[in-house]
């Protein structure tokens, strides 16, 4: 005799409903996801098909793109090894958290099985949640976080930590130069993100263990270059006495050294950074950086995509996992860059380009 769960599921993998249908039909008979998948093994894994949806803050910062590959780069593996078909949809939100909820809804309605979000900022995020919660699509948070709601799983950077380790190398490089203070100032994330809250808590302990201050810090708003560049260039005429310089994003980190080697001051002022680009790397092969404290944002993506998958299959998941930092500095790159291009840059021949809503 077919039970209740078996029903739901070869309905679901024939699809005669959807995974979201199914979810609903089986909390109002009292099944639970796990009795559901316990029964997966009677149907070929082959006929397995999922579509995910990655909510990102905006496709025109590299980091998040290095994540969406590595969401892709899983759904490949995942594909080849099981037979399943997952396609992955990047949602653009422009740095938007209206767009980012339209961008919710256009996904739900387009029938996802899987939202992986990482939100324009925390406070931004529950609104998403809530409205992935009614429509019973799980949510996996990739960086950043929520103010608060309902999801699966949030995987994480050790954000206090990485700026803590960056902050003290930063502070070494100031007693280097002989600096009389180890004053900074600084260029953040949106401080209403739960992760820029984090990183500015690293660097500002390092900095006064050291008994300096940050004297002066700008909150990035567009995450570009050329924005960084202004406001490096604003900070250090309204600071002239500082003797170090920080930046929380890859994109600063390279608007801001432009700035300060336009200033004259870069043999003078130390310069340490949170995240990192390729360009970054060899920046500290030039010993331009003191320090980066780099995400790996290519592991992120692969462990989002693997944790979301596993509670689709109703296995039990990690309600947070936290992915480490590393701490490159020009002494240490060079053994490091192979783990670098494979967990925090993307490798050329990486995921192949999926749809781009």
């Amino acid at each position: 005799m077919t039970s209740p769960a078996e029903g739901l599921l070869k309905s679901v993998l024939a699809g005669k409903i959807s995974r979201r249908d199914a979810m609903k039909y089986a909390a109002a008979l009292g099944i639970s996801l796990p009795a559901v998948a316990s029964v997966a093994p009677m149907v070929a894994r082959a006929e397995e098909e999922y579509q995910i949806a990655y909510l990102t803050p905006g496709l025109n910062v590299p980091f998040w793109k290095y994540l969406s590959d590595g969401i892709k780069q899983a759904a490949e593996k995942d594909a080849a090894a099981t037979g399943a078909k997952i396609t992955v949809t990047d949602y653009d939100s422009r740095n938007d958290a209206g767009t980012q909820l339209q961008n919710a809804q256009d996904a739900i309605t387009a029938g996802v099985d899987l939202i992986i979000i990482s939100p324009t900022d925390s406070s931004s995020a529950p609104t998403v949640l809530e409205l992935a919660k009614e429509n019973n699509v799980p949510v996996i948070i990739a960086d950043i976080g929520t103010d608060e709601g309902e999801y699966v799983s949030f995987v994480i950077s050790t954000n206090e930590d990485g700026a803590y380790e960056s902050g003290k190398a930063l502070v070494e490089k100031m007693k280097a130069n002989g600096c009389a203070n180890s004053d900074i100032a600084m260029i953040t994330i949106s401080q209403a993100r739960l992760n820029g809250q984090n990183r500015t808590k690293g660097i500002t302990k390092a900095i006064e263990e050291a008994g300096g201050k940050i004297v002066q810090f700008l909150q990035s708003e567009d995450y570009t270059r050329a924005e960084a560049q202004a406001q490096t260039s604003d900070l250090l005429q309204a600071n002239p006495d500082i003797c170090g310089f920080f930046t929380q994003h890859d994109e600063a980190a390279l608007g801001a050294l432009a700035a300060i080697e336009e200033s004259g001051k870069a043999d003078s002022l130390a310069f340490a950074s949170f995240d990192g680009s390729p360009e970054s790397v060899e920046l500290l092969k030039e010993g331009k950086l003191a320090a980066a404290s780099m995400q790996q944002p290519v592991l992120m993506g692969r462990i989002s995509t693997e944790v979301g998958l596993k509670h689709l299959r109703g296995e039990e998941v990690e309600k947070e996992t936290m992915v480490p930092t590393i701490l490159v500095t020009p002494e240490n790159v060079l053994e490091l860059e192979a783990t670098l291009a494979d967990t925090v840059f993307p490798a050329e021949d990486g995921a192949e380009a999926t749809p781009s809503a």
